[in-house]
């Protein structure tokens, strides 16, 4: 009775929203009685709700934001699957993402997968969910499959899209391979080739998984007879002319009901031997991948893939009256064509047909390490030097250079730090880890410690463990102050030295000041400084809603943005009266030795921020903003110095608990921000310091009803997270879904 029950509450819930409504009112799921404003169900509701007309996806994506039910808990953003690009951002709240992570814990318990296994999800643009789990994404290539085999230093299970699993297992054929403790296969129809080659590589058990999140599908095999079971308790399930159609029970903030997600599925009509209640089916396939075939149109779930003792692994593209054929022969056969070829004429008839041989899956060996003469390579470690501390990273990174000198492997560690194609919730992965150890044994002439010691520094924001921080910290300063001259030192690495007391202990952060404000004083920000600073500033962040030192956190979010904010203004004129000012901001007292911390008397702007700020913070509820921004406005004399006075109207508006008002708030943002107007970016407007305004406008927008605007917020007002954004840019470049037949 339970899914009845939240079926109930969730359509009155969607009756809500305006993209419901009239379908609702058609169907006579409403109650329209002049007495009934609150949009009831009727009374027989169930009768009523079978007559409601389904959506697709592309209904929702025209308008989404006349499906928001609720914009105040929102704590989880994704995107639709859009396998032909048509995709479009959804929300969902924290009863929907507490169904999520127990409907996993449930059906992975089927299969003795506890909280304690790691789950890779190799090849595919699937992040980790829990503390233990990680992802690798990149071309699946020789330095991928030693990842690969590095990241399984325990039983773990491997996890992805099943044509990716396959390539990766074509590639480790006959190589002796760590516990693997099951493949879950997702994503994609899963054939009998793939299970049979990836059973016999990683010598576990395949599981099969279906999901689809922004309808709150999920399901998986059940270990007895493996069959798929839909898991009944998030979703409401039908299936209509052949297509699915989900209604979420849990999604109070963007409710999707009897929608058409595009996928072909048929049910079981009898029970599962395995016991368990509930729906069982079979995928056949996404509504526009049907292919022609001898028997007719066919969908690909009901095609059967057979294995052939010759070929690992193969992928078959129909074109008409073509057919290109990629494979991956078997490396300990003389590959033969017979038993393809007769499949395909048996299957489709008479096709021309181009193979597409790909003879690296079996070409990988592990190498021998050498020793490298780095002496030779000096002027590339120089020449590295300069890059990272002058030029773009961007541009380095893109052309995957690393010097073959001293700095080999501390550019390595780098590389890994900031362009990760591996990733963990928790920390640094092993692989990355062990790295770090080998540069933290190493001794380098000066100018490579100096670098060393920088890059030791900028890795400290990406651990967790507060005492292995402190430990990596205390061993790169040492190193640092070993071969830099600190008396009024003009280098920009001394600025390092207190970037770890925005995310370190309050104790610990004064104790960095005493000790080294004075050396930083005078230094100025180069291009590293500045990576340095963005990543520990999302440190910071996290050290805020962790510590919850100071309430500001409650007014101000993501504080991340602000923080950022900051300093993408600021960086031209830096100086560490700002690094000072966010010590104070993020633990809730002054850290800095005041005689260190003076902005530079000649800029009145500056003076008058910092003025500004200290009110807010210190004030927060009493401060009259108009009064205490009036000195700052004054002196504000460029077009981005006007903006700041806004953005900072804005956020001394929310910390005094006082609502923005949409109308002049949009005006400001389309002409201040270049946001929300429909128009391409303007790259000169930094939008990362409105996402705390756009957020909160978002909630205003919504309760006058304007919810395509306040739709446009939430789109907009993303958090910034520098180290998930690089790792999506490679998977989403590399790992896309690639059914092994398509048409």
């Amino acid at each position: 009775m339970n899914d009845i029950a939240n079926l109930k509450k969730v359509l009155e819930v969607a009756a809500t929203a305006p993209g419901n409504y009239a379908r609702f009112e058609l169907a006579g799921l409403i109650d329209t009685s002049s007495c009934n404003p609150n949009k009831k169900l009727v009374s027989n509701w169930q009768t009523a709700f079978m007559q409601l007309t389904p959506i697709d996806k592309q209904t929702v994506r025209i308008s989404p934001g006349l499906f928001l039910a609720n914009v105040a808990d929102i704590v989880y953003r994704g995107m639709s699957s859009g396998s032909r690009g048509k995709h479009y951002i959804y929300f969902a709240g924290s009863k929907w993402n507490q169904a999520r992570i127990a409907a996993r814990k449930h059906s992975f318990s089927w299969w003795g997968i506890n909280d304690s296994t790691p789950v890779i999800n190799v090849a595919s643009r699937l992040l980790p969910v829990r503390p233990v789990d990680m992802a690798i994404a990149g071309v699946v290539d020789d330095n991928f499959i030693k990842l690969l085999l590095n990241s399984l230093q325990q039983p773990s299970v491997i996890r992805g899209y099943p044509s990716r699993i396959c390539e990766v297992a074509a590639r480790l054929w006959g190589q002796k391979i760590p516990p693997v403790l099951g493949v879950i296969c997702t994503g994609e129809n899963l054939f009998d080739y793939q299970r049979e080659l990836l059973e016999m590589v990683f010598g576990a058990i395949v599981i099969e998984e279906y999901g689809c999140q922004e309808t709150g599908i999920s399901g998986m095999a059940c270990p007895e007879a493996g069959r798929l079971h839909l898991d009944t308790n998030r979703c409401f399930y039908e299936v209509v002319d052949g297509e699915l159609v989900t209604t979420d029970l849990f999604n109070y903030v963007m409710p999707l009901v009897r929608y058409k997600c595009g996928d072909i599925l048929q049910l079981h009509n009898e029970p599962c031997l395995c016991g368990r209640p509930g729906l069982t089916a079979k995928v056949l396939g996404r509504i526009e991948d049907q292919i022609r075939t001898l028997e007719g149109i066919k969908y690909p779930g009901e095609i059967r893939m057979p294995s052939f003792d010759s070929i690992l692994n193969y992928q078959v593209v129909r074109q008409d009256h073509k057919m290109n054929i990629w494979l991956q022969p078997h490396p300990n056969s003389e590959l033969s064509l017979k038993g393809l070829s007769n499949w395909i004429d048996n299957t489709f008839g008479e096709v021309e047909v181009q193979l597409l041989l790909d003879e690296t899956a079996y070409n990988y060996k592990s190498q021998s390490k050498q020793e490298i003469e780095v002496n030779k390579y000096s002027n590339e470690d120089t020449r590295w030097i300069r890059i990272i501390t002058t030029g773009k990273w961007a541009d380095w990174l893109n052309q995957g250079w690393l010097p073959k000198g001293h700095l080999y492997k501390t550019a390595q560690l780098l590389q890994q730090l900031i362009n990760p194609a591996v990733i963990v919730n928790s920390g640094l992965p092993a692989t990355t880890k062990a790295l770090l150890k080998r540069v933290l044994e190493s001794q380098l002439e000066p100018q490579a410690e100096i670098i060393t010691a920088r890059v030791l520094l900028f890795a400290c924001t990406f651990l967790t463990d507060a005492s292995e921080i402190k430990s990596i910290y205390n061993q790169a300063v040492q190193r640092l102050l070993a071969v830099i001259k600190p008396t009024h030192n003009q280098d920009a690495a001394l600025i390092d030295l207190l970037v770890p007391s925005l995310y370190l202990d309050t104790e610990f952060a004064c104790n960095i000041w005493t000790k080294y404000s004075d050396y930083a004083r005078f230094s100025k920000l180069d291009v590293f400084n500045v990576h340095n600073l963005l990543s520990a500033l999302e440190a910071a962040a996290q050290f805020m809603r962790k510590s919850e030192l100071t309430s500001i956190t409650n007014h101000l979010r993501p504080i991340v943005s602000i923080l950022i904010g900051d300093l993408n203004f600021f960086a031209p004129r830096f100086g560490i009266w700002l690094l000072a000012h966010w010590c104070e901001l993020i633990h809730g007292q002054a850290v800095a030795p005041i005689e260190t911390i003076q902005p530079p008397l000649f800029d009145k702007f500056i003076t008058n921020w910092l003025m500004w700020r200290q009110q807010m913070i210190k004030a927060e509820k009493d401060i009259d903003i108009d009064v205490a921004l009036s000195k700052l406005q004054s002196v504000a004399k460029s077009p981005q110095e006007k903006v700041r006075v806004y953005i900072e109207r804005g956020y001394g508006t929310l910390v005094t608990g006082k609502k923005l008002e949409p109308s002049k708030w949009l005006q400001i943002i389309k002409q201040s921000a270049g946001i929300l107007d429909n128009k391409p970016p303007n790259h000169d407007i930094d939008p990362v310091p409105w996402v705390p305004i756009l957020q909160s406008l978002a909630q205003r927008l919504f309760e006058i009803n304007e919810l395509e605007l306040a739709y446009q917020c939430l789109v907009a007002s993303a958090a910034p997270n520098s180290r998930t954004s690089a790792f999506e840019r490679l998977a989403f470049q590399v790992n896309d879904k690639q059914s092994v037949i398509l048409y």
